[in-house]
């Protein structure tokens, strides 16, 4: 927990520091996804603890990239803490701690995460701030690299992850992760979600 105590440390100071500045900025923080795959990481992330200085925390729920990212945690911790498991046993272990259903592990990288990955993950940091004025933003990913034959995003993946995210109760989302990244074709999709919420005025 020593570094886990430091960040938050850092949050606190960060957070005092803005509002006594100008108390009405709000001030947040990014949760790497490894919240995702690492029940260990997971269970240091108190969320009633975080909201005590976090106006918003952006949850990476980054989808499209999230299935390349799911497979490199299981080649990694399975050459170490768990090397007894197959690569598919440790997916389908991960999968069931973290209270994930995706697809297994020769097919996550091709096929990226599911939207019902994004709204699950909205669902569960909801009610860790429930009860607070914290709010949630769900982290999507746009066109953030990924290797060669791996999923790449389309305008109607973005558009079914963002979906996900606010029918869970996000009250909004972050496009991640650069736009220097992003594809015109790709941003659409929020478009196409605003209007098939019926958001725009």
């Amino acid at each position: 927990m020593l570094f886990t105590d430091s960040l938050r440390e850092t949050y606190v100071s960060l957070y005092k520091t803005v509002k006594t500045a100008k108390p009405s900025i709000p001030v947040g923080w990014h949760i790497w996804h490894n919240t995702s795959f690492n029940p260990l990481y997971r269970a240091e992330q108190d969320w009633q603890e975080l909201s005590k200085y976090s106006d918003f925390i952006k949850v990476v729920m980054y989808n499209n990239c999230g299935g390349e990212r799911m497979a490199l945690y299981v080649d990694n911790i399975q050459s170490t803490l768990y090397g007894d498991l197959s690569k598919q046993e440790l997916t389908d272990f991960t999968y069931k701690v973290m209270g994930l259903k995706e697809g297994t592990y020769e097919q996550i990288p091709h096929t990226g995460l599911s939207p019902d990955y994004v709204g699950r993950e909205t669902k569960r940091a909801l009610a860790g701030v429930a009860g607070t004025k914290t709010q949630i933003w769900a982290g999507i990913d746009v066109d953030i690299p990924t290797e060669p034959g791996n999923s790449k995003r389309t305008r109607h993946s973005v558009r079914d992850a963002i979906l996900a995210a606010l029918r869970a109760g996000a009250p909004g989302v972050i496009l991640s992760r650069k736009y220097s990244e992003m594809r015109l074709d790709s941003l659409s999709g929020a478009g196409d979600a605003i209007r098939d919420l019926k958001l725009s005025s």
